[in-house]
């Protein structure tokens, strides 16, 4: 499905390697523009990438045969809770000490975790699920039904201050404890992927059972936390420059196999991205999360190994389709489409910040089995772009175009990372030049997110024209673009832009099925 007339997106890089053939391992992610935190799907040490850009000096390369393992990462543990972590730093150490009901396998499809097995209605609309009966806390307490029902009723509270996608989706799931080792769902609709739903970590009610929803983010458990994972929490030492988070492999884990094979896992946690960097080789082994400019460094040193990792994310601009009264043009598909072919995106996409993203037509991302790659791209064309506004009346007099007294006038909302910044800077000036007078406003990640949610003060939609945005299928395997585009998620949801087409609706709802 092509939304090319509301939407301009870019994707991170193919995974490649790099590097000789040495025992230390260095992952690096690359940077992709919007509002948000960078997801990823697979569990594992995945580093959100610093906003520093300074250039790092050269690490010291040593080589170790402990077996303890450490790595850096630039950021700092705040919330490490399941239904509260969004910085990469939490969402690291949230896979490594919780255990979801599910988890994926290799394919990218769930399989049990916490759960032995799950049976479906026939409706599709109720999941009844078996737990195991080995998983134990790691304070060495049985896990039971109790457990998930406790979380459930956390993310169903109207409370609950976590991400709002979570809140929005559990608050329509329905979750009863059968007995101490069944756990049933009962959804509103049917939803092919609601197993992946469950790979959410679950919290243990033993600990938390006194804890009201709203007061959750405050509670000690976030900075000591107890979990049924692989690792369990050691302890926490700060420093002037870092934080250090021991773990130590969980004995009791249920499933031998997973066991982690190191005696310890040093994460150490720092302010700044040259810090960190410099690290290597010193008190870390590993460091993931690199800008560009550190990129060319690391490629340098000798002994490092180099990944990188395509992004189950993309970056969008979207335009406010809910203000016809406030801005009349952005009802208009040509207008959109003008605007589409105005952007030169190689050309975005060339500078020392940007080089590293792929292009894409498609909110269905490349690589993910539902992409269809016969999708014709949107061509860079300020000709045919012109031409459509002339048509549609928006003539150019003077340096702004406008029509019936009303100016081809908005401002577009970026981030404030330095690639934002400047991937903004261009858009705007690429779209002056074809009389389309832009003002760039630059805001930090929660002002931009807040800027998004909140309903614009004379009811028209929320409170922006235009805006770069980040949409993050790190939750999912599935490539599900419901709860972006559903006409359903206008009002209070992720369909920031209030996208309604009731033919794309009711294709995204079979799809789910």
């Amino acid at each position: 499905m092509a939304m090319s007339d509301n939407e301009l997106p870019t994707m991170p890089e193919e995974p490649s390697t790099a590097g000789p053939d040495r025992p230390m391992r260095l992952r690096w992610q690359l940077i992709l523009l919007g509002l948000g935190l960078l997801m990823i799907a697979a569990g594992g040490l995945y580093l959100l990438l610093p906003r520093s850009a300074a250039r790092p000096v050269e690490p010291i390369v040593t080589f170790t045969e402990s077996q303890v393992y450490s790595e850096a990462i630039v950021g700092e543990p705040a919330l490490v809770n399941p239904l509260l972590a969004s910085s990469q730093a939490d969402l690291d150490l949230v896979e490594l000490v919780f255990s979801g009901l599910t988890r994926l396998d290799e394919f990218g499809e769930p399989i049990p975790d916490l759960a032995e097995n799950w049976e479906v209605s026939p409706d599709g609309l109720t999941y009844t699920f078996t737990l195991r009966s080995d998983a134990t806390w790691h304070d060495g307490v049985p896990f039971t039904a109790d457990d998930v029902t406790f979380t459930m009723s956390l993310l169903r509270d109207p409370r609950f201050s976590g991400p709002d996608d979570l809140a929005t989706f559990w608050r329509t799931v329905e979750t009863y404890a059968d007995d101490e080792r069944t756990v049933r769902f009962v959804l509103t609709q049917p939803l092919a992927s609601f197993p992946e739903y469950l790979r959410i970590g679950i919290l243990p009610a033993h600990i938390l059972a006194g804890v009201e929803a709203a007061d959750l983010p405050d509670d000690p458990f976030n900075l000591s936390p107890v979990g049924t994972g692989r690792l369990r929490w050691a302890s926490l030492e700060e420093g002037r420059d870092m934080t250090q988070v021991r773990l130590i492999p969980y004995e009791g884990f249920y499933d031998p196999a997973r066991r982690v094979r190191f005696d310890e896992v040093d994460l150490y946690f720092y302010r700044e991205a040259a810090d960190a960097f410099s690290a290597l080789g010193g008190d870390v082994q590993a460091l993931g999360g690199l800008t560009p400019a550190q990129l060319d460094a690391v490629l340098a040193s000798p002994g490092l190994e180099v990944y990188s990792a395509r992004l189950p994310v993309y970056a969008a601009i979207i335009f406010n389709q809910q203000a016809p009264t406030r801005l009349p043009f952005f009802q208009e598909e040509s207008v959109r489409r003008a605007l589409a072919l105005a952007l030169n995106r190689e050309e975005l996409l060339s500078t020392e910040l940007t080089r590293h993203l792929l292009l894409t037509d498609s909110t269905v991302l490349p690589g993910t089995w539902a992409y269809n790659p016969a999708l014709t791209p949107t061509p860079y064309d300020p000709e045919q772009a012109a031409q459509l506004l002339d048509e549609a009346g928006w003539a150019l007099g003077g340096r702004i175009r406008s029509r019936e007294e009303v100016p081809l006038s908005f401002t577009l909302l970026v981030g404030d990372r330095p690639a934002d910044r400047e991937l903004g800077q261009s858009i705007v000036e690429q779209w002056q030049a074809l009389g389309v007078d832009v003002t760039l406003e630059v805001l930090d990640t929660d002002e931009l997110l807040d800027r998004l949610q909140t309903p614009d003060r004379d009811g028209e939609g929320r409170d922006f024209d235009a805006a770069l945005v980040e949409f993050s299928q790190g939750r999912l395997a599935d490539p599900d673009p419901y709860p972006f585009w559903h006409e359903s998620q206008a009002d209070s949801g992720q369909n920031y832009s209030g996208f309604a087409d009731r033919d794309i609706s009711e294709a995204l709802e079979i799809a789910r099925r």
